[in-house]
């Protein structure tokens, strides 16, 4: 965990890169690991057609509890494993008395290639799996994962200008399998600029765009903004709290999340 000190009337150095929901350049120390446990409330009362316009629709509701462990393996690479459990509830939907289970299994492999200290840049690729995890293809199920294996790739940049720090995201995440049906990839951006005010306190705001393409479909476009607080209480502990809403979309709901993350270093 990235260590934060205060020198009165000067600020802070080194601001943390952790964010709510964008990916940061700056992997776990070799030999070392990080737990992080989270928690997810999502509501939906309105979703966006094709066309872009906000319609009404039944109440959607999502509870997600999950878990993280990334570990550093040498010196600029670290690997995370990541895994959650849904409870889903959908008003609008056949089973409309909810249903429940494990997401889909992701494992990912983060390479620093570029760390400028000189400049307060680092440059990072990240690559990995989302191994699905259920085996029901009911097409009236709430499924808590997808039916097919994706290839995940995402390049990240972290910049800092003293207390100020930026987190840029793109990643594209390519389906394959026998079950993949229409789906065609999801790509992803994120951006996330925060200030560092104290050691322990860190206010962030990010957009979180998302396209998912599909063959012969509409596709599904979403923009969000996150707003929130990185909270890093000392080197053992830090605790992300904030809320994600959607501004704009088409074929795709219109969400509003909580979120809260407690990580661990050891």
């Amino acid at each position: 965990m990235v260590l934060l000190w205060v020198t009165a009337g000067f600020g802070v150095e080194m601001p943390d890169h952790g964010k709510l929901n964008t990916e940061e350049a700056s992997p776990v120390d070799p030999g070392s690991m990080e737990l992080f446990f989270g928690y997810g409330y999502t509501r939906v009362k309105n979703y966006w057609d094709n066309d872009r316009t906000s319609r009404s629709r039944g109440l959607w509701e999502e509870h997600a509890a999950g878990m993280a462990v990334k570990i550093g393996i040498v010196r600029d690479l670290d690997l995370g494993l990541v895994l959650a459990y849904l409870g889903r509830k959908d008003r609008d939907h056949l089973t409309s008395q909810g249903e429940q289970g494990f997401s889909d299994l992701s494992l990912d492999l983060r390479y620093r290639f570029l760390n400028l200290k000189q400049y307060q840049l680092e440059v990072a690729y990240v690559v990995g799996l989302t191994i699905p995890t259920k085996s029901s293809l009911d097409p009236i199920s709430l499924e808590s994962g997808q039916e097919f294996w994706s290839w995940n790739n995402a390049l990240v940049v972290t910049k800092d200008w003293g207390a100020w720090t930026m987190n840029a995201e793109a990643g594209y995440s390519l389906p394959f399998g026998e079950h993949r049906g229409p789906a065609r990839g999801i790509f992803s951006t994120n951006l996330a600029l925060g200030y560092q005010i104290l050691s322990w306190l860190q206010p962030e705001t990010e957009l979180n765009y998302v396209r998912d393409i599909r063959a012969g479909g509409r596709p599904g476009e979403n923009l969000a903004v996150t707003a929130g607080l990185v909270m890093p209480i000392n080197d053992l502990l830090r605790v992300n709290l904030g809320v994600q809403q959607g501004l704009w979309g088409r074929n795709s709901d219109q969400a509003a999340t909580f979120l809260l993350t407690v990580k661990l270093a050891f």
